[in-house]
């Protein structure tokens, strides 16, 4: 009996990068087959084909990606998870991991470390003043 993949969404399993890479490049795409991956993937890294269709069924595995009915005579796989979702949580690692799990933290290192330019930070404050917070504390 097939065992059902975790939710992507909850708590398991993570994208390695390189699914991570193909993932972007569905997501960009909006659908793609394994040969449109392929191309796509030339110019960054190129890839076998049997490595593509190993990561677009571990993928599917996951239930990051799904079959979309197609006359195509290649499978064509749409997401099944929205960026959103995926950045959310690899976010909340990376904060974690490596800020104590303290956004103060995670937000002072990024303006602090990268460019931010005047129109970014306007728009930070006017976030930050608008108190919406989700999940956190509104002070």
């Amino acid at each position: 009996m097939a065992r059902k993949p975790k939710n992507p969404t909850g708590g398991s399993p993570e994208l390695t990068q390189l699914e991570l890479t193909i993932m972007q490049i569905v997501w960009e795409q909006g659908n793609a087959t394994a040969a449109e991956v392929g191309q796509a993937l030339q110019e960054k890294r190129p890839l076998a084909d049997t490595t593509i269709h190993t990561v677009l069924a571990n993928l599917r595995k996951k239930g990051y990606i799904e079959p979309i009915p197609t006359v195509e005579r290649a499978l064509r796989f749409a997401p099944s998870v929205r960026r959103e979702q995926v950045a959310g949580r690899w976010l909340k690692g990376l904060m974690r991991d490596f800020f104590g799990g303290s956004p103060r933290r995670l937000m002072a290192h990024l303006i602090k470390e990268e460019k931010v330019d005047a129109a970014e930070l306007a728009e930070i404050r006017k976030l930050l003043q608008s108190g919406s917070t989700k999940g956190g504390k509104k002070k």
